[in-house]
């Protein structure tokens, strides 16, 4: 159990620090513990094992803005709009270019202490390939069992229309009565 709980204290070391990077900004506050994150991630689109009911899915990397690896993601769209389905735009009446998409459906963030499952709904520019989308956070495991909050992420895709890469930037809060808040918190001492 030692053993353990060293490694996880150090991963939520680790974690805090790179991913949530302003420590000095860190607020408590209605029961909870709440850090701005910045991070990064790349991701590939792919179809084999893809459960997707509109065929989109994505895997990649998380990582902290030096690159050093925090977690994978993987997407699973569970609707999208737009010209991709034969819409005449994303909005009614039609003032939107078909080549703007809508999508929505489920992100995973899993690290080696826990999942953070978010909820994501975003916007892509199929003709300047830019997209954003904004990210709930709906539930977690481990580290990020009870955790709120909401991420915004922001991208460009690559040229080969492969994948993306994108920043991650908002607010993650975990219970202060989780496990390691305490240890969290006394960070910021």
């Amino acid at each position: 159990m030692g053993r353990r709980r060293d490694a996880w204290l150090s991963f939520v070391a680790a974690f805090t620090v790179v991913l949530m990077a302003a420590l000095p900004d860190a607020e408590a506050s209605d029961g909870e513990l709440c850090v701005p994150v910045f991070a990064e991630m790349t991701a590939t689109f792919f179809s084999e094992g893809c459960t997707s009911p509109v065929g989109l899915c994505t895997a990649g990397q998380v990582t902290t803005p030096t690159g050093a690896i925090l977690g994978v993601a993987s997407y699973t769209a569970q609707g999208i709009g737009g010209g991709v389905v034969g819409e005449a735009s994303v909005v009614t009446p039609p003032v939107e270019p078909s080549t703007t998409w809508t999508y929505a459906g489920e992100l995973v963030i899993s690290t080696a202490l826990g999942e953070l499952v978010m909820s994501d709904v975003g916007i892509f520019d199929t003709a300047g390939g830019a997209f954003t989308e904004f990210d709930r956070v709906v539930s977690g495991t481990g580290l990020f069992t009870g955790a709120s909050g909401t991420l915004f992420i922001n991208g460009f895709g690559f040229e080969d229309g492969s994948g993306f890469y994108s920043d991650i930037r908002g607010t993650l809060c975990v219970p202060a009565s989780h496990p390691t808040s305490g240890a969290v918190f006394s960070m910021f001492d």
